[in-house]
C-alpha cells in the first residue's frame, strides 16, 4: 500500500513539472536600438547602428566627441536614458528606439593681444603668447567644466610707439566683440585711451608690459568700471624703481670692496674716496618714462642714489634716438666716475656701450637697459661692448624664478632666436588666465567659456584672480586688494589683515606700520600698494639683476651674503639677502679700474 501511494504522489509530480515547464516556454520579446549621431563624435558604446536587446535590457552608452567639439545630448526616444545631457549614460530597452547623440563644436578661449606688433615688445608679446597658446592646445587644453577649450589668438596692432592712440582704439575695436579676453599693452599714454575698449564692455584686460601705478589706481577710483584690469608684468614704477636702487647698492657694495681690496694697484682717481662714497654719473634718456610727470627716473635718482652712499657728479640726459653721444659721455668721464647710472629703452644703447669703450671710460654701468639692452642680439649689435653691464631685468640664461622659469625662456629662445623681453609675459598672463577659468567653472558647473566670461559672471573670475597667487615664468603673482582703510584725499592704506594675507611679517622681524603701507598719490609722490597691482618683495615678483658676460645674459642679483646679512638686507617686504637657483657672481671689471 504504501509503494502504491509514493508511485501516485510521484506521478503527481510529474504531471505538474510538466506543466510548469509548458507554462514558461513563452519567448522574451526583443527590441530593436538604433543609434546615430550628428557631426563632431561618435558613439563608442555600443557603437552606431541596429542592435537587438531582449525587454528591460540595461544598455551602457557612452558618446565621445571629435577633437574640437563637445557633447551635447540624447535626442529620439529618450524616455528611458538615464541622463539625456550626459555623454556616458544607460537605456532601458522596453521598445523600439531610436536615438541621436548629438555634438557642437566648441568654441575656442580667445585672447586679443593689443601691442605694437612691428616693434620688439609687440613681437614678444605675440611670441609669449603664441608659446603658451602651443603648449596648452598640444595638452588638455582649458577645462571648462569637464568640456576642453582650445586657445586662440588675434594679433592688434595698436601701433603705440609711433602712432596715435586713436589708431589703437579703432583696432581694438574692430576685434572686441569676437574676443574673450585682452593681453599686452606697451606705452601707458596709449593704454589708458585703448583700454576703455575692454572696460566698456566689461572684458579683463591683463597689461604686459607697462610700469604705470596710474592705471592700477583707475581701479581703486571706480572699481565698478575698471575691475577688469589687472597688472601681470612688470610692477608699478615704484616697485621698479625700489629694485633697480636696491641692484645698484648691492653691486656698488661688491664694487667698492673689489676697489678697497686692489689697495695701491688702483689708479688713484679711481680709488675709493676718504667718505667711503663711490661717484655715480646719471645718464637718461630725455622721455617721457625717464624725466615726466609721476615717471621722473632721473629726480628719483638724484634724491635717493646719495642716501644709498654715492656721491652723484651730474646728471645728463641725452635724445633717445641720438647716435652719437661722445660729448655727453667725455663730460661724464671728466666727473671720474666709478659708475654710470643708465636709464635707455632702445638703440641708444648700442650707441652707448660702443661709445664708452671707444673713449675707454672704466666705470662700471648699472641701470635699465630695456628692449635692446636685454635682447640676445644685443652683443653683437655691439660687438661685445655691452660686456659687463648691468640692467634690471625680468629673465636670464639659466637662472630660476620657478619651475617654469627655464623651459619658457629656452622654448623662447629656440623659437625666435632672442631672449624674452618683459612684454613676453602674455605667456604667463594666459596660463594664470587658464588655472583662474578651470577653477571657477569647475565651482559654478558652467562648461561653456561664454558662461565664464559673460558680464554677468565675470565677476567670479576676478574674485579668483584677486584672492589668488599663481606662479609662473616670472615668478610668483598676486595682487594687492582694495584698501579697507580710507585716510582721506584720494590716500589709502591696506589693513594689517590685508597686509598679513600677503606678507608674513613676523617671520622677518617687522611689525605692521600703516604708513609703509599706503595707496594713492601724497604731494604728488606714488603710494605703490595699488589694487590689481602685483605684490613686491621676495616670494614674490620683485625683478632680477643681469649682467651681460661673455655674450650671455646672465642673473647676478639678489645676492645671498650669507646669514650675518639677514637684518641689514630686510625691508618691510622680507629679506633681500638671497638668490634664485642658477644666479652667477657679478664680474667687477677690475682692470679698468687699476694703474699702469
Amino acid at each position: 500500500m504504501k509503494n502504491r501511494i509514493v508511485s501516485i504522489s510521484l506521478a503527481i509530480v510529474l504531471a505538474l513539472s510538466v506543466g510548469l515547464i509548458g507554462c514558461g516556454s513563452e519567448e522574451v520579446p526583443e527590441y530593436n536600438l538604433t543609434i546615430s549621431s550628428t557631426e563632431g563624435g561618435s558613439v563608442t558604446g555600443p557603437g552606431e547602428g541596429t542592435f537587438t536587446y531582449d525587454e528591460v535590457t540595461v544598455v551602457n552608452l557612452v558618446a565621445e566627441p571629435d577633437e574640437g567639439y563637445q557633447f551635447v545630448n540624447w535626442t529620439g526616444d529618450v524616455a528611458t536614458i538615464g541622463n539625456v545631457n550626459a555623454a556616458t549614460t544607460i537605456i532601458t530597452t522596453n521598445g523600439n528606439y531610436e536615438i541621436t547623440a548629438n555634438f557642437k563644436q566648441t568654441p575656442p578661449i580667445t585672447f586679443a593681444i593689443a601691442g605694437p606688433m612691428t616693434e620688439m615688445p609687440g613681437k614678444n608679446h605675440w611670441w609669449g603668447a603664441e608659446l603658451a597658446r602651443d603648449e596648452i592646445n598640444a595638452g588638455a587644453s582649458v577645462n571648462v567644466g569637464g568640456v576642453y577649450h582650445k586657445i586662440e589668438l588675434v594679433q592688434v596692432d595698436t601701433n603705440e610707439v609711433s602712432g596715435a592712440p586713436g589708431e589703437a582704439v579703432a583696432a581694438l575695436q574692430a576685434v572686441i566683440d569676437d574676443v574673450d579676453f585682452v593681453l599686452g599693452g606697451f606705452t601707458a599714454a596709449n593704454v589708458v585711451v585703448y583700454r576703455e575698449v575692454a572696460m566698456d564692455v566689461q572684458k579683463i584686460f591683463m597689461s604686459c608690459g607697462i610700469a604705470a601705478g596710474f592705471l592700477q589706481y583707475s581701479v581703486v577710483k571706480d572699481y565698478d568700471r575698471y575691475k577688469y584690469w589687472f597688472a601681470s608684468t612688470p610692477y608699478n614704477e615704484s616697485f621698479l624703481i625700489t629694485s633697480l636702487f636696491k641692484m645698484t647698492a648691492t653691486i656698488g657694495t661688491v664694487l667698492k670692496n673689489a676697489l678697497l681690496a686692489e689697495g695701491d694697484a688702483v689708479a688713484e682717481d679711481c680709488m675709493v674716496p676718504e667718505d667711503g662714497k663711490l661717484r655715480l654719473a646719471i645718464l637718461v634718456e630725455n622721455a617721457e618714462w625717464c624725466v615726466g610727470t609721476g615717471h621722473n627716473l632721473a629726480i628719483a635718482a638724484q634724491y635717493y642714489l646719495p642716501l644709498l652712499g654715492f656721491n652723484v657728479t651730474g646728471t645728463w640726459l641725452v635724445s633717445p634716438t641720438a647716435t652719437d653721444i661722445s660729448t655727453e659721455l667725455s663730460a661724464i668721464a671728466a666727473t671720474r666716475p666709478h659708475i654710470i647710472f643708465t636709464g635707455f629703452r632702445g638703440p641708444l644703447s648700442i650707441v652707448y656701450s660702443s661709445q664708452r669703450v671707444e673713449l675707454g671710460i672704466p666705470a662700471m654701468t648699472i641701470g635699465i637697459n630695456a628692449i635692446e639692452g636685454q635682447q640676445k642680439s644685443h652683443w653683437a649689435n655691439t660687438q661685445g661692448k655691452c660686456d659687463g653691464e648691468v640692467m634690471l631685468d625680468t629673465w636670464a640664461e639659466g637662472l630660476q624664478k620657478s619651475a617654469r622659469t627655464t623651459t619658457f625662456f629656452n622654448a623662447f629662445v629656440a623659437k625666435t632666436g632672442e631672449y624674452p623681453l618683459y612684454s613676453a609675459s602674455t605667456y604667463d598672463a594666459i596660463y594664470q588666465l587658464k588655472e583662474a577659468i578651470e577653477a571657477v567653472s569647475a565651482t559654478h558647473d558652467w562648461d561653456d567659456i561664454a558662461d565664464v566670461v559673460d558680464p554677468a559672471n565675470v565677476d567670479a573670475l576676478i574674485q579668483y584672480l584677486e584672492t589668488s597667487s599663481y606662479t609662473g615664468a616670472a615668478g610668483k603673482n598676486a595682487y594687492y586688494p582694495m584698501p579697507d582703510v580710507d585716510l582721506g584725499g584720494g590716500v589709502y592704506a591696506l589693513s594689517e589683515a590685508q597686509v598679513s594675507e600677503r606678507h608674513d611679517l613676523a617671520s622677518y622681524g617687522k611689525s605692521y606700520d600703516q604708513n609703509q603701507w599706503l595707496c594713492g598719490y601724497v604731494s604728488g609722490v606714488q603710494k605703490p600698494h595699488i589694487a590689481h597691482d602685483l605684490v613686491y618683495g621676495p616670494g614674490y615678483y620683485a625683478g632680477i639683476g643681469c649682467q651681460w658676460q661673455d655674450g650671455h645674459k646672465v642673473g647676478i642679483w639678489p645676492i645671498d651674503f650669507e646669514d650675518a646679512s639677514d637684518a641689514a638686507l630686510t625691508d618691510q617686504y622680507g629679506c633681500w639677502n638671497f638668490e634664485y637657483p642658477g644666479t652667477v657672481d657679478v664680474v667687477i671689471p677690475i682692470e679698468g679700474f687699476l694703474g699702469s
